[in-house]
């Protein structure tokens, strides 16, 4: 029968290792030929949690249905997180979208876990380092507002993301990405890939017939998750092509991928080249502007970001680029002229060469 003394260091390196409840303890004990019994075990778990026990470790005990379980692990009093990384959390704490902090109404949930984090602070630092008082704001400046259909569908369209779920779309409103150009469409069977967050909002990118599309999640009325799924690799090349192909996430007014290449003002340039906009964009300074390169498709939301800098850009390439823009040019100028009743338009609807 083994000595007390190393019948508790064999309890304190168990307990490092794994949780474990009283039973099982206690078999473990009897395998290496210390047996002992249950009470004797409860007075052996005071000894060690006093007296083989670091400085910064502790005997946790936690309830697991009608047992108690033991483990030792190390004191959170005895870790630190740095001040950067609660700058951090604060940073991300305001930079949350709309949707999801106000529209699935998480409000009372997130100043429950502000004051749980406080908590947390003042255990792990002995601080509080979170200050009530409001220090970072968000403009939400260009993100979503109420948005009733994406409430509605975006859990089920996680779900169907995880599991590979082929998902049913009763009807698909409205035109964000020039993939829905006919404004609507029913019955539409869709296999989700993942959630893409541009501008403020939540897209969905999927397969439908086969074809890479993005929609805007609002745009979905009425999904339903099928017990069907799909097989992700056969799509998964094709839908990182369309999005690397894409300036944005609008669709391409053709399958061409272009050497687009653009001038900036110098002042302009500079704040420019502080953004991503496209993965394959490069900048370089040319005589005291920038030059700006990459290679995507010309889609409306690329027109729509050039007129953004005004008479600070100049479209050097591709031909096409310039004609589109100067296209739009001219329809503006005719609206501002005309009195007539404005009708929706999408100038860059999807021509197969």
């Amino acid at each position: 029968m083994l000595k007390q003394l190393e019948r508790l260091k064999i309890i304190s390196t168990y307990l490092k290792e794994t949780s474990a409840d009283a039973k099982t303890i206690l078999a473990y004990l009897k395998q290496n030929n210390a047996e002992i019994s249950l009470r004797q075990l409860q007075r052996d778990l005071k000894d060690v949690a006093e007296f083989f026990l670091r400085t910064d470790e502790v005997m946790q005990v936690t309830k697991e249905g009608l047992s108690k379980m033991y483990k030792i692990t190390i004191s959170e009093r005895n870790k630190t997180i740095e001040q950067q990384t609660i700058n951090t959390w604060q940073l991300m704490e305001q930079s949350g979208s709309v949707p999801l902090l106000e529209q699935r109404n998480v409000g009372k949930d997130k100043k429950a876990l502000r004051r749980i984090l406080n908590k947390v602070l003042v255990l792990v630092s002995g601080k509080q380092s979170l200050n009530n008082y409001e220090i970072i704001k968000a403009t939400n400046f260009y993100t979503v507002k109420g948005d009733a259909n994406f409430n509605k569908v975006v859990d089920d369209l996680l779900k169907a993301i995880r599991n590979s779920l082929v998902v049913k779309i009763s009807e698909v409103v409205n035109d964000f990405t020039s993939d829905n150009n006919a404004t609507k469409k029913w019955n539409v069977k869709f296999l989700p890939f993942r959630i893409v967050f541009h501008r403020g909002d939540f897209f969905i990118a999927g397969i439908e017939n086969k074809k890479a599309v993005v929609y805007e999640i609002g745009q979905f009325v009425n999904v339903t998750v099928s017990k069907s799924g799909f097989n992700r690799e056969q799509y998964e090349a094709q839908i990182n092509q369309e999005l690397g192909n894409r300036f944005g996430i609008t669709k391409n007014i053709n399958d061409e991928v272009y050497d687009v290449k653009l001038e900036f003002t110098s002042v302009t340039g500079a704040l420019v080249s502080k953004y991503h906009w496209h993965h394959s964009e490069k900048f370089v300074k040319e005589n005291g502007n920038w030059i700006m390169t990459m290679r995507c498709g010309i889609n409306r939301e690329l027109v729509g970001w050039l007129f953004q800098w005004m008479d600070n850009v100049r479209v050097i390439e591709p031909v096409l680029l310039q004609e589109q823009y100067n296209q739009i040019l001219i329809k503006m100028n005719k609206n501002v002229a005309s009195s007539e009743t404005l009708v929706y338009k999408n100038h860059f609807e999807y021509k197969k060469d």
